[in-house]
């Protein structure tokens, strides 16, 4: 049958057939977090999914399956699909009470669905389908990569990419040299943490604009006029050739060492805020949007064998963003004002609220300013217990544009902090291995390096520390089977990149896993 499924023209003694997976469950328990009620639910009926300041925030089980096919040298096909259970209830009435998938909500996700061809021509391999294409040397933070959005709804796996349909091609000219061309036809943007409407939906937070003195305008009109209810709406890029990414990349070895050379063209994963509109009662939608960009990146990798083959790795991309400036308008009286700014009598910090035509300056949220992003680092085995990773960053995987990024105030009606939103960051992890490698120690940490521009008053004050500390202890208790129990901890200031309430709460785990 799995022949006749292929065309029914492969002998059955070429084909190779691989099957395994993996049964897990997961469950994590939230600690003083800044509660976010569930996407579907409008307060004030509650909902199991609603994310509370203390709770259950995972309660999953998950059965995956992974099917390989290859016939001869010739044909690959790969499937990777995970069947989740949530774990708990989404009834917020009665009739709710009498669907099966939201008294017990589950989700199919597809991580592979492609067929891979060999040496279609000479020299040239063919890849179709749901994919994930990885670029860059660097270890979970890499700027070069970024043909697939990011799943960011699990802090635990960190740095995971979302499957996309792809059209992949490689071209291998002469030994080590391969030319990869990667088409995404239809964008997918990032999946985002749960916390992640926090970021739009705090009434105290600052507009996202670069100009201070318009910012400091917005803030004013805020907290004289807080809005009642704010709803966050998305304009997706339309599904047209012109809407298409694409990637070329070039990689091979020199003198020993891996290195390649990459572009994209395409969009950034995570939304930026575009418009906002203001109607009648309080309410205020605000619109999203996913900037485009060009990206120009380099890596190189390798190990240096007289450090006892310490390994070492650079990765750097320049990226040049679309401009995206804030639109915003006033509908509370039946009209489609834009609110603008325009320049007072009092200096450059002073600007006067415009509302009607014609329309003045808007306030700026990414400029079209180039950027760069870095990641260096090195590893480590000291010995078969003991090994070690370090890692310098600049540019963590949200942060986008040059210019400022503005945070949630520390206190509510307190002074907003206002950083670089490029920063630097150092990333340190240890791993010690003990009784044949059954016991797991494991504990990394990242943590954000002060800003020089923090010591100006107008961009908060003194630098304020914050960090992500993640420790785990796994124990292989027998063949293929794995309990583990942990946390992810937040540290900082609510006005701090990780104290932020969008970038999640601190959250204590267990897991068992077996896998097959």
């Amino acid at each position: 049958m799995l022949v006749a499924a292929l065309g029914g023209t492969a002998r059955a003694d070429l084909v190779d057939f691989k099957f395994g997976g993996q049964i897990s469950a997961d469950i994590r328990y939230r600690l003083a977090g800044e509660e976010v009620p569930a996407p579907s639910v409008v307060a004030p009926y509650p909902s199991q999914q609603r994310l509370l300041k203390y709770g259950f925030s995972r309660n999953e089980n998950l059965i995956k399956a992974q099917l390989s096919l290859t016939i001869a040298s010739k044909v690959k096909a790969v499937a990777d699909v995970d069947f989740v259970w949530y774990g708990y209830s989404d009834v917020n009435d009665i009739n709710a009470e009498t669907l099966h998938e939201q008294v017990d909500p589950y989700r199919l996700e597809a991580h592979a669905a492609y067929v891979d061809i060999y040496h279609l021509i000479p020299h040239v391999d063919l890849r179709i389908g749901r994919q994930v294409v990885v670029w860059g040397s660097a270890d979970k933070f890499n700027p070069t990569n970024n043909l697939n959005s990011q799943d960011l709804s699990d802090p635990i796996l960190f740095g995971k990419a979302l499957a996309n349909q792809m059209i992949r091609v490689d071209y291998n000219p002469w030994r080590d040299i391969i030319i990869t061309a990667v088409w995404v036809p239809i964008f997918r943007p990032a999946q985002l943490p749960r916390t992640a409407p926090l970021a739009l939906t705090q009434v105290d937070r600052p507009a996202p604009v670069q100009e201070e003195a318009i910012r400091n305008t917005l803030v004013g009109l805020a907290q004289a006029m807080p809005p009642n209810v704010v709803n966050v709406y998305t304009m997706q890029p339309d599904p047209t050739i012109e809407n298409s990414q694409f990637g070329l990349r070039l990689a091979g070895r020199l003198l020993g060492q891996d290195v390649s050379l990459s572009y994209y063209h395409g969009r950034f994963d995570i939304p930026s805020p575009s418009f906002t509109v203001n109607k009648p009662n309080g309410v205020v939608d605000v619109l999203v949007m996913w900037p485009k960009m060009d990206v120009i990146g380099a890596d190189i990798a390798g190990s240096i064998e007289k450090l006892h083959g310490l390994g070492y790795w650079v990765e750097g991309a320049v990226f040049f963003p679309q401009k995206i400036t804030y639109g915003l308008y006033n509908d509370t009286s039946g009209g489609h004002d834009p609110i603008t700014f325009t320049q007072g009598a009092n200096g450059p910090d002073d600007f006067r609220i415009k509302i009607g035509y014609p329309e003045a300056m808007r306030g700026t949220v990414v400029p079209s300013t180039p950027f760069f992003k870095l990641t260096a680092g090195v590893d480590y085995s000291f010995n078969k217990f003991v090994y070690g990773n370090l890692q310098y960053v600049h540019g963590f995987i949200d942060e986008f544009g040059a210019g400022v990024q503005s945070y949630v105030p520390s206190t509510k009606g307190g002074l907003p902090r206002v950083e670089s939103r490029i920063g630097d960051y150092l990333v340190v992890g240890a791993d010690l291995k003990f009784f044949s490698d059954a016991l797991l120690l494991r504990l990394f940490g990242a943590f954000k390096l002060p800003h020089a521009d923090e010591n100006d008053p107008a961009h908060g004050g003194e630098p304020k520390f914050t960090a992500v500390i993640f420790p785990q202890v796994a124990w292989a208790v027998w063949d293929a089977t794995e309990l583990s129990v942990g946390a992810f901890i937040f540290l900082g200031d609510r006005n701090t990149k990780f104290g932020d309430p969008a970038a999640g709460a601190s959250e204590v785990f267990a897991k068992a896993k077996f896998t097959y």
